[in-house]
C-alpha cells in the first residue's frame, strides 16, 4: 500500500479520492434496492444478478483496457484525440508500467490507483443506468453483452473525448485548442459523460425491446404495474442521493489545491438543493394532475433533480 510513501499533500488527495469512490460504489446498492423494489417479485433475482455482474464485469474490463482507452496517452502531447492508446507499450492497459513513471501512470503513487478506482465506479454507474430501463424484459446473457460493450468500448471512449487532455471535446483539459471542436466542452461531474451516455443507451435499449407485456391495454392506455416494495424504492433512493455526495463533490479529484474545498462544498449544496426541489416539484405536479401523492414518482423526482 503506497500511500505511506507519498510526501506532501498527495497522500491526502489520494485518500479523499478513495473515500469519494466508496460513496459512488455504494450507489450500486442503491440501484439494486430501487430496482428490486420497482419490479415484480418474480423478477427480483434477475435484476439483482444483473446489478452484481455489472460491478464484477466492470471492474475487470476497466482494469484490462477501459482505463487505457480513456486515459492511456494522457501524458503525451501527441496523443490520439479519439481514443486512448498505450504510450511506449505501457500506460493503463492491464496496469502495465504502473510501477514506473513511464507513460504518466506511476503505480508507486497511491493517487493513480485511487483515480483508477474512482473512474471504475463512474463506469459501473453508467452501465447500471440501463438495467432499470430494460428491467423485466432483457435476457441475462444479452444484458451482459451490453454491459461489456458499454463499459469496454463506449463509455471509456466518451471519457477520452471529454476528460482526457488529448480529447477533441475536452475544453477543460486539452491545452492545444486546435485539437478540439469549437474549443471543446466542460463536464464537471459526468452529466454528459456518465448520465447522457447511460441514458442514451437506456433509451435505445427500451426502444428496441419495447414495453413489458401487459403494460398497455388494447386502447394504448397504461396499465398499472406496481412494484413489490415501496420501502426498497425509498431506501434505494436515499442511498443514491447519498452516493451523489461522492459523485459530485468528489469530481474535484482532490481536496488540497487552492479553491478545491470551495468547489467541493458548492457541489454538495447544489446536489442537496437539486434533489430536494425535484422531489417537491413532483409532489406538486402529481397533486395537481392526478390528485394523489405517489411515492414512486417522488423518488423519480429526487433522482432526476
Amino acid at each position: 500500500f503506497y500511500l505511506a510513501d507519498i510526501g506532501g499533500n498527495q497522500a491526502l488527495d489520494a485518500f479523499y479520492l478513495l473515500i469519494m469512490g466508496v460513496f459512488v460504489f455504494f450507489m450500486q446498492c442503491g440501484f439494486a434496492l430501487l430496482e428490486a423494489g420497482t419490479v415484480r417479485s418474480k423478477n427480483t433475482k434477475n435484476i439483482l444478478l444483473k446489478n452484481l455482474l455489472d460491478a464484477c464485469l466492470g471492474a475487470i474490463i476497466w482494469w484490462a483496457w477501459g482505463m487505457g482507452v480513456a486515459y492511456g496517452d494522457s501524458a503525451s502531447e501527441d496523443g490520439n484525440v479519439f481514443i486512448g492508446t498505450a504510450v511506449g507499450g505501457s500506460g493503463a492497459f492491464l496496469a502495465a508500467g504502473w510501477g514506473t513513471p513511464k507513460g504518466g501512470f506511476d503505480g508507486s503513487d497511491g493517487y493513480t490507483i485511487s483515480l483508477w478506482f474512482f473512474q471504475y465506479v463512474f463506469a459501473a454507474a453508467a452501465a447500471t443506468i440501463v438495467s432499470g430501463a430494460v428491467a423485466e424484459r432483457a435476457q441475462l446473457v444479452a444484458y451482459l453483452i451490453y454491459t461489456s460493450v458499454i463499459t469496454g468500448f463506449i463509455y471509456p471512449v466518451v471519457v477520452h473525448w471529454v476528460w482526457c487532455n488529448n480529447g477533441f471535446l475536452s475544453g477543460g483539459f486539452t491545452a492545444d485548442k486546435s485539437k478540439t471542436i469549437l474549443g471543446g466542452c466542460l463536464d464537471f461531474a459526468g452529466s454528459g459523460v456518465v448520465h447522457m451516455t447511460g441514458g442514451v443507451a437506456a433509451l435505445c435499449g427500451a426502444f428496441v425491446i419495447k414495453p413489458r407485456i401487459g403494460r398497455f391495454d388494447e386502447n394504448g392506455n397504461a396499465v398499472p404495474m406496481p412494484g413489490q416494495s415501496t420501502p426498497f424504492q425509498v431506501l434505494g433512493t436515499f442511498i443514491l442521493w447519498m452516493g451523489w455526495y461522492g459523485f459530485n463533490p468528489g469530481s474535484t479529484l482532490g481536496i488540497t489545491p487552492a479553491g478545491y474545498g470551495t468547489i467541493m462544498a458548492r457541489a454538495a449544496m447544489c446536489t442537496t438543493l437539486s434533489a430536494a426541489v425535484g422531489g417537491i416539484t413532483v409532489v406538486g405536479f402529481g397533486r395537481i394532475f392526478s390528485k394523489t401523492y405517489d411515492v414512486g414518482m417522488v423518488c423519480n423526482g429526487i433522482l432526476a433533480g
